[in-house]
């Protein structure tokens, strides 16, 4: 049981370490999923756009992290 405690809080901790990454990719899925429901975008694109919006998230997060601290 303890196992499985450590690993939930490892887990936790890796999203909280990233939250603006984990906010940004939730977002994205939930705007796919609405431009799915109001048939704003076609079904076969959307896996396309999430894969190059989540791409763009994480490499804006790779530039935020590689920015030095004031």
């Amino acid at each position: 049981m303890s196992v499985l405690r450590a690993l939930a809080s490892t887990i936790v901790k890796m999203f909280a370490a990233d939250l603006w990454l984990t906010i940004g990719a939730v977002a994205i899925i939930a705007l796919a999923a609405a431009a799915l429901r109001a048939n704003l975008a076609p079904p076969g694109s959307l896996p396309f756009i999430v894969a190059a919006a989540i791409a763009a998230a994480l490499a804006i997060g790779v530039i935020r992290g590689a920015r030095p601290k004031p």
